[in-house]
């Protein structure tokens, strides 16, 4: 049975005759003489006509659980307004499942023309009624390690980030693929499992839909840029992963599959612990909404023996007793902004208890700490009594501070993608031991490399403060001021520092004190203090009183105003760096943008006190008072608004019950609120039927801020003899759009990749585990390619994958016929192409999420305003034009108008009843020196607003409704991010080449280290990349060339002292140390070097007498050889940019001459050998034939000698014979083999002795 539901006209009757067809260009009317109808008619054209129109939402019938049908609210143009006849016409529609169906009724039977009005609300905006006939679908994203791959109902903590090889096994039978047998792939340890479910289906259908229907979730991973740039380098750096399906592990009876998943690998960068998750779909199948999810690495975790997880800061608490958050007050989440990975938060009274979260509690845990909980308390620290209760907790980076009474403890976690190593506290340590802390005071962003604390001092070090410097998780604190208290500073008795704030670009603190005066009450000022030149400054005097602002929404304090009897009472300071703005808050609430004048803000009653300060840094900021009350001010305007306790707040309580939301409840109690990607959140405890749990909501602002602007904002206007309530809208205008964005990458200096899981070859196109694990040895690969081309020498192509593919691209067609046909190894294909980095992402009609401005650069986008008001006519039109830039104005407020200038345009359009506005953001050259990239930026905000449009202009979306008229973007001023300087080795070669006629390299080829020739003119460049854009140019500013290191060989290379620099480079040196030159003129202010350009006349090598590479040993039989580490800069002497680009790279320089000592000797040497080498072969030649002569003579007497005794020793007697026998025999015997020898040698001259014989 369907519910019917009225379509209503709010703020005048309807009659039949009111609906009649419009003729063609012409306009509605009745014609009747009568001059009532005929003044009602006037006053309907003026009016707009809303009505409610029910629309039946998918997968209900006849409504939802409650038996209401949803409704949305339209418009109906004026050519069908009526003339104001009695009767009302009354529009039934009826809900079925798939259609509506519609019935007319009325009082008179003339219901024909009111179809044309019906007819406009169904046909205008149907394609509202096409989003609103889909289901509510939400992505679910859970971690899972490789071993709980398609295991359902698993997730990981991320604590693991060392990467694994077990992948490189499965690249090795890839041998028909583009991959790399020689390199060693490695993989992360998690994946992303992603899923999505939807109201009134269970997942596992809803997910097997969606895959059937060709729905592919897309990942965008964005990595968070480290803290520390001097170990790491800046980027902002993302990459979009597409997901691949993946069959769960469980039994399934069906045939192809029962439960799926998608899945993609979790990528992970040195550097970066915060990562940001954003899960989109690829168009096809269901709608679903984007959803973002924090991904971050919990460095407080270690695995037990038995394979579970347990906290290293404490004990995990598993029961959520109500007793530690009903009634409770909340209290403030303090961290490092966009770089804590986990968040903590106490305030749990008499307990060591914390919440700590890594997901920025979407899950958290109740965690005990293991603390030592001393209460060091004596006659100079005044503690009035002992608690457990954590006070303060304050999240950085990698280390979490607590203060309990007193005391302060802190733990760094381990992380070894920040600290390439195991670099946790293993236990709280306590620091400041001998200190009395009375609060931490924190400091929300980041600057110099560095995080920072401030612990306020009470007892023996009143007037003091701890400044604490986190680095790489090294803690340590410095008492400041550093020569005197603050008290004797200003030059008084007694005072107390209440509060503290740290402007880092000034490198300046700002002090709340309270100063004690003997006479009269206590009063405040606030106090700078320098850290550089260590002095201290009064800046301002609050006043004793709260000023009278007689209805005022703000009051400028000069000195001349009224004062109420309320005391001011200061609290604390925040301190927005983005807008330069200072507030102190309290009873009351100021604000300055230069720390000496002040506005107060009168809209915030005196009667509360301000607990804490939420600020988005980005347009918005909430204030909670120690009464629990919730406060909101857009920043830029003097207007608070009232969300919790109010009337609206009560009416959407109301709402959200009878919708039986889980999300609210009658009796809750907040936690804390925070703000996360510029919305508004509540941490909650919420009681029903006395079971309580902790909940994460969005807070409703702009519903709030609507129900209060439609409560406060009305008149009763006389329509005959009744009275009747027209509905305004105080926006002024209706339609907003921003138009002509440029590219966003150039300013936002986001680097992109793309991956794309590799194809299987299989029917179902189910992944495995083996796919799945070469996704991840890619993903991992393409990410090492990243990391590793910041190398000097710059590749021919301005890209990192480009020495990735380029040896592989010629088979492509063969990889690609192997996969068609279904041959590719392990049934797994991997496209090439599906592998790249993004140049040219477009704008999405929004201004991005920050600026990056170099010297002079600009950023320009148009803002199109149609004005609320009826169309113009003709005859109107000429002075229409004047009325409609009248009607609205745009202003842009610029945090530093010193450094930024913004130029408007205005073009007034008044055939389309709008006007056009040209905004043009420029740097002025003027703030900022020269630093390198991405780091010291200067942190400054552009506000652009139209007039008016603070809390009265909003747009209904499928989120719900949103703010307009009013765009914050923070600007950062400096070196942009991903630019770089690299030796252009390609054009080098190229032109050295064609200038002295030759090139030669040197014996050994190194293709990645040319060799330059010393004897030939050298003439270096350089380009500028941009490693976002993928740009690449010639640089053609100036810079210094040092030489700063060298040796003979890569291994001896050793780097000069700045005094050996100085004189191996400067034109000034007198010492015979020079090791190059050149022809230009231009030097430095010094002038201690030369300055050169792209259009320079070369460099001639020297190397002087005492030079490191004059006379250089040669270790071969070739010249001689040098490496050259060389410095380039551009800094201080090239104007165009903000940027110090810095080069340092290797020359290899071969061809070296010799001292002339050196060559004298060897020629000497070589002189001597040679000659002597000459004589000795004369000489040889000369005496070679007396001396064979005289061998040949002494060798013939020997042999005859021989040969007389032998003949003897025949003739002797047979006596002698026999007893000499032997001997003789063994003596005859080496004669003889002695003579054939001699007669194989020299055959004539012994057939002449035997003949003499």
């Amino acid at each position: 049975m369907t519910t019917p539901s009225v379509l209503q006209a709010r703020g005048a009757r309807w009659s039949s005759s009111a609906f009649t067809a419009p003729p063609s260009g012409g306009r509605l009317g009745d014609e009747r003489s009568r001059g009532d109808r005929r003044e009602r008619y006037r006053e309907k054209r003026k009016s707009v006509v809303e009505a409610w129109a029910a629309i039946l939402k998918p997968g209900k019938r006849g409504g939802d659980r409650s038996g209401r049908v949803t409704v949305d609210r339209f418009q109906i143009s004026d050519w069908y307004r009526g003339t104001g006849e009695k009767g009302e016409v009354r529009a039934t529609f009826c809900a079925a499942p798939r259609c509506a169906l519609m019935a007319l009724c009325g009082r008179n039977s003339r219901v024909l023309p009111a179809l044309w009005a019906l007819l406009a609300v169904l046909l205008v905006p149907w394609r509202l009624w096409a989003i609103e006939d889909i289901e509510e679908c939400t992505w679910q994203v859970v971690l899972n390690k490789f071993e709980t791959v398609g295991k359902n109902g698993m997730s990981d903590r991320f604590f693991s980030q060392e990467p694994l090889e077990t992948v490189d096994n499965v690249f090795r039978p890839l041998v028909d693929a583009p991959t790399d047998q020689d390199e060693k792939y490695l993989s992360f340890p998690y994946y992303l499992k992603i899923n999505y479910s939807c109201n009134g289906e269970s997942s596992e259908a809803q997910v097997r839909k969606g895959h059937l229907t060709g729905l592919k979730p897309v990942v965008l991973v964005t990595f968070q840029s480290p803290v520390n740039f001097h170990r790491w380098k800046i980027e902002q750096l993302q990459i979009q992963m597409e997901a691949a399906p993946f069959r769960s592990k469980e039994e399934c009876i069906a045939e192809e599959v029962c439960v799926m998943s998608w899945y993609t690998p979790m990528p992970i960068k040195n550097g970066s612990v915060v990562m940001r998750v954003d899960v989109s779909s690829n168009g096809l199948g269901p709608f679903i909404h984007d959803k973002r999810f924090q991904v971050n690495i919990n460095g407080f975790l270690q695995r037990q023996q038995d394979d579970t997880l347990q906290f290293t800061v404490g004990n995990e608490i598993f029961n959520l007793i109500p007793r530690y958050f009903v009634n409770v007050p909340s209290r403030p989440l303090w961290h490092t902004v966009d770089q804590a990975p986990v968040l903590i938060l106490g305030g749990i009274s008499d307990e060591k208890f914390i919440l700590l979260t890594d997901t920025s509690f979407r899950d958290f845990f109740l965690v005990e700490l293991n603390i030592d909980s001393c209460w060091v308390g004596s006659f100079y620290c005044p503690q009035a009594s002992f608690t457990a209760t954590i006070y303060d907790a304050i999240a950085t980076e990698s280390t979490l501070f607590i203060r309990q009474n007193q005391l302060v403890y802190y733990f760094t976690g381990t992380y070894i993608t920040l600290h390439e190593s195991n670099h946790g506290s293993g236990s709280w340590v306590r620091v400041l031991a001998n200190e009395c802390i009375k609060r931490l005071c924190p400091v929300h962003f980041h600057s110099n490399g560095s995080e920072y604390i401030m612990a306020l001092t009470t007892g023996k070090r009143e007037g003091y403060v701890h400044f604490g410097t986190i680095t790489d998780g090294h803690v340590s604190f410095q008492l400041l001021p550093k020569q005197r208290s603050v008290c004797e500073g200003i030059e008084v008795v007694n005072c107390s520092i209440t509060w503290a704030v740290f402007i880092a670009d000034d490198y300046n603190l700002l002090m709340l004190v309270e100063i004690e005066a003997p006479t009269t009450r206590n009063y405040f000022q606030v106090v700078s203090y320098d850290l550089v030149r260590d002095n201290l400054v009064i800046l301002y005097t609050i006043p004793e009183f709260i000023p009278d602002a007689r209805g005022l929404e703000f009051l400028m304090i000069l000195g001349t105003e009224s004062y109420t009897s309320f005391p001011m009472v200061p609290k604390g300071m925040f301190y927005n760096p983005y807008k330069n703005l200072l507030l102190i808050w309290g009873n009351f609430l100021l604000q300055s943008y230069n720390y000496e004048n002040f506005i107060y803000l009168a809209d915030f009653p005196k009667e509360e006190s301000i607990k804490y300060l939420v600020n988005s840094f980005h347009g918005d900021m909430a204030i909670v008072t120690e009464t629990e009350e919730i406060w909101y001010l857009l920043e830029g305007s003097y207007r608070m608004y009232k969300l919790f306790p109010s009337k609206g707040w009560g009416m959407y309580i109301n709402l959200q019950m009878m919708h039986q939301s889980s999300l609210y409840t009658s009796n809750e109690t907040m936690v804390t609120l925070f703000y996360e990607d510029s919305k508004l959140y509540q941490l909650v405890y919420l009681m029903n039927n006395q079971k309580g749990r902790l909940v994460k909501r969005l807070m409703p602002v702009e519903e709030l801020l609507m129900y209060h602007q439609l409560s406060d904002h009305y008149l009763l206007h006389q329509r005959g003899n009744q009275l009747t309530l027209p509905f305004t809208n105080f926006c002024p205008f209706t339609v907003i759009r921003l138009r002509d964005l440029p590219n966003p990458q150039v300013y936002t200096r986001q680097e992109r990749y793309q991956a794309h899981p590799p194809r299987m070859l299989e029917p179902s196109g189910f992944h495995d585990e083996n796919s799945l694990a070469v996704y991840q040895g890619l993903i991992y690969h393409l990410l090492c390619l990243h990391s590793k081309y910041l190398k000097p020498y710059a590749d021919p192509v301005h890209d990192s994958t480009w020495r990735w593919w380029k040896n592989k691209k010629l088979n492509r067609d063969y990889y690609f016929y192997l996969a068609s046909n279904l041959q590719s190894a392990s049934n797994v294909y991997i496209d090439m192409t599906s592998y790249e980095k993004i140049y040219d992402l477009k704008a999405k009609h929004e201004l991005p999420e920050r600026i990056f401005l170099d010297k002079g650069t600009s950023y320009s986008f148009s803002v199109f305003l149609t004005v609320r008001g009826h169309s113009i006519n003709l005859q109107e039109r000429v002075l229409a034009a004047v009325d409609l830039g009248s009607k609205v104005d745009l202003g842009v407020v610029l945090a530093d108008p010193g450094c930024l200038e913004a130029v408007v345009k205005e073009e007034v359009l008044t055939n389309r009843n709008s006007v056009l506005f040209w905004v043009t953001l420029s740097d002025k050259r003027s703030c900022f020196d020269q630093g390198i990239s991405g780091h010291h930026l200067l942190k400054t905000s552009m506000l652009v607003k139209v007039v008016g449009t603070v809390g009265r202009c909003f747009q209904n979306t499928h989120q719900g409704p949103r703010m307009q008229g009013n765009f914050m973007v923070p600007v950062l001023i400096g070196c942009p991010p991903g630019k770089r300087l690299a030796f252009d080795i390609t054009y080098t070669l190229e032109y050295n080449r064609l200038q002295n006629k030759h090139y030669f390299d040197c014996v050994n080829v190194d293709p990645e280290m040319p060799c330059f020739l010393f004897r030939d003119i050298f003439y270096p460049f350089f380009l500028i990349q941009d490693l976002v854009t993928g740009d690449s140019g010639s640089f053609q500013g100036s810079y210094v060339l040092k030489v700063i290191g060298g040796g003979p060989t890569m291994d001896t290379i050793r780097e000069y002292s700045e005094e050996e620099i100085y004189r191996f480079n400067s034109p000034l040196d007198k010492t015979q140390s020079l090791i190059w030159t050149t022809k230009n003129t231009t030097t430095t202010k010094d002038p201690a070097f030369n300055i050169m350009t792209h259009q320079s006349l070369g460099i001639e090598w020297l190397c002087l007498r005492n030079s490191p590479c004059h006379d250089t040993i040669p270790h071969t039989i070739f010249a001689p050889e040098f490496f050259f580490k060389v410095l380039v800069s551009n800094r201080g002497v090239d104007k165009s940019t903000y940027c110090d680009y810095q080069l340092t790279f290797l020359l290899h320089i071969h061809g070296l001459p010799l001292s002339a000592k050196r060559a004298l000797l060897i020629l000497m040497v070589s002189s001597s050998v040679f000659i002597g080498l000459v004589i000795l072969y004369i000489v040889f030649c000369l005496l070679l034939p007396v001396v064979v002569k005289a061998c040949n003579t002494l060798r013939w007497k020997i042999n005859n000698i021989i040969t007389s005794e032998s003949y003897y020793t025949y003739t002797s007697p047979s006596r002698i014979v026999s007893g000499t026998s032997e001997t003789k025999s063994k003596v005859s015997s080496s004669v003889s083999s002695k003579v054939v020898e001699e007669k194989e040698e020299a055959p004539v001259e012994t057939s002449k002795k035997h003949s003499i014989t």
